[in-house]
């Protein structure tokens, strides 16, 4: 066992493979385990022995996989303390990535003259413009709040408010772009509002974030 291995893990491990599950990941007390749609069941019932219990998420139905927990609570705090404020650093950069993209094709700045021909360095300089004025007002101008009332979001600069009462579920969807997400919001009496497109992971984690809220303000009565 490496030093940073929980106690349980060893037993977990030969467990599994003596049981023909394969451990794709694990945590400080959970598995994420390889789990067809027809053997879930079975392993989730098998990893019960062990006091693991299931954690419900969408993705790993689709994915072929199954999470499992040996402290659920622990697990379901740790997505309330998620920051979902703003946007991951591996986006906020993205409008600066433009802007060199931008500098690199202005002649001499770099102690370099250019060989790209005039017409492409104003026809690339022009897209890249474009670009990151787009994803920075996209990025840079997204940001949430949780606050008593309801969900504070503020997209390409201007800021809303969605009362808790009226979020009637958090979904995502397939974005335009790969290995994106979109995450919608289903409301009660209006259409529904679409809170932005994220990478993969954001994406899950603001939206398992705000299902928890809304559940825990729901239990409160709020």
């Amino acid at each position: 066992m490496g030093k940073d291995e929980p106690a349980w893990l060893q037993g977990a491990r030969q467990f599994c493979r003596d049981s023909g599950i394969e451990i794709m990941m694990w945590g400080p007390d959970s598995l994420v385990v390889e789990a067809k749609s027809e053997d879930r069941a079975k392993i989730a019932s098998q990893l019960g022995h062990l006091g693991f219990k299931v954690i419900e998420n969408e993705d790993d139905a689709y994915a072929g996989m199954l999470t499992v927990s040996l402290n659920p609570a622990a697990f379901r705090a740790k997505i309330l303390s998620f920051d979902i404020s703003h946007r991951r650093w591996d986006e906020q950069i993205v409008p600066l990535l433009w802007s060199l993209g931008f500098l690199l094709l202005v002649p001499n700045l770099f102690g370099n003259a250019t060989r790209t021909p005039y017409w492409a360095r104003v026809a690339i300089g022009l897209f890249c413009v474009i670009m990151f004025f787009r994803d920075g007002t996209r990025i840079w101008g997204w940001q949430l709040e949780l606050l008593h009332e309801g969900l504070h979001v503020r997209r390409y600069f201007r800021w809303t408010m969605i009362p808790w009462r009226q979020i009637q579920a958090v979904n995502t969807a397939a974005a335009f772009s790969r290995n994106q997400k979109e995450v919608v919001l289903k409301l009660k009496s209006a259409p529904a509002e679409r809170l932005g497109s994220f990478n993969d992971a954001f994406a899950c984690n603001l939206r398992e974030r705000l299902r928890a809220e809304i559940a825990q303000r729901q239990g409160e009565g709020g």
